[in-house]
């Protein structure tokens, strides 16, 4: 690319989903659904999932921050800069998150939680959720991130994908009774992430020109494919179907292996969405044009 393309033309970030910016792609989507599988499971008190939630958040999520920093043993200066950087509200959101939730699955080996920790736990785990979509909301220069609705988006997608976790792990230890109730939580998260995803979609689409040519790209451009068949097809449509049926017969009549595939194409959904909103986040050129095309 030549230097005065940044000038004139939509510039496509790179720092955050190439070569070692892979990780933070992988980073953002594990500590999330991590947090996200821990607030859904402290619900319904089921300890297995609180367990798994906190280790995909520790070492899946965790582990890939770490290595993209490129120098792990020293992310706490990062830490100490809370004031200018998501990046440190999040890792700080973390790491108050796993040593809490730690003290609570601790204590419930033994006794009753407090509901003090409890509550403060999930809202850190909640924090946890939502810090990728602030981080990337923070960027002003790409149109596709610097939307309210993003963080949104991020929560919505992060806590349905929790349920949806919780809800399998409730499968294979044959628990039919927490499997009935989340399900209930799978469809309105489900709902409630087709239409935000669609309006956010919508809102960059008519914002900006540079917003529209991101969207361009995710839908109708290069990165049609992954849009189409790996989100809608795979990520919406099966799992619409699957939700759609158990209201009508109910989720204990549906075999367990067509559950486990739905949900496994939910989680494959969420992580293509945010390869394409990462992907195809582009910077606004200088010097605004009423018309341009990606090279």
């Amino acid at each position: 690319m030549k230097l005065y393309d940044w000038m004139v033309k939509p510039t496509p970030q790179t720092e955050w989903i190439e070569r070692r910016g892979i990780l933070l792609w992988l980073a953002f989507f594990f500590i999330e659904l991590g947090a996200g599988t821990f607030f859904v499971a402290t619900f319904f008190d089921n300890a297995l999932a609180m367990l798994i939630g906190w280790l995909i958040c520790a070492l899946l999520g965790g582990g890939a921050h770490l290595l993209y920093l490129g120098h792990p043993f020293r992310f706490w200066r990062i830490v100490l800069r809370p004031q200018t950087s998501w990046i440190s509200r999040g890792l700080t959101f973390v790491g108050f998150f796993l040593i809490l939730g730690l003290v609570d699955m601790g204590l419930r080996l033994w006794a009753e939680s407090p509901l003090a920790l409890v509550i403060v736990t999930d809202v850190f785990a909640f924090l946890v959720v939502i810090y990728g979509g602030f981080a990337m909301n923070y960027v002003n220069g790409i149109a596709l991130w610097n939307t309210a609705l993003l963080p949104i988006l991020y929560v919505v997608s992060g806590i349905w994908g929790g349920a949806g976790l919780t809800l399998c792990i409730g499968l294979a230890t044959g628990a039919t009774t927490l499997v009935i109730m989340i399900e209930e939580w799978v469809r309105i998260l489900l709902i409630g992430f087709i239409i935000l995803l669609a309006v956010y979609l919508i809102s960059v689409r008519y914002g900006t020109t540079t917003g529209k040519v991101s969207v361009r790209e995710i839908v109708s451009g290069r990165w049609w494919p992954v849009m189409w068949f790996l989100v809608v097809s795979l990520g919406l449509v099966l799992p619409i179907g699957v939700v759609s049926s158990s209201f009508v017969v109910g989720i204990e009549h549906i075999s367990a292996a067509v559950l486990y595939i739905s949900i496994f194409c939910e989680l494959i959904g969420d992580l293509s969405m945010r390869y394409l909103i990462l992907k195809c986040g582009l910077y606004s050129p200088l010097i605004p044009s009423s018309s341009y095309a990606v090279s």
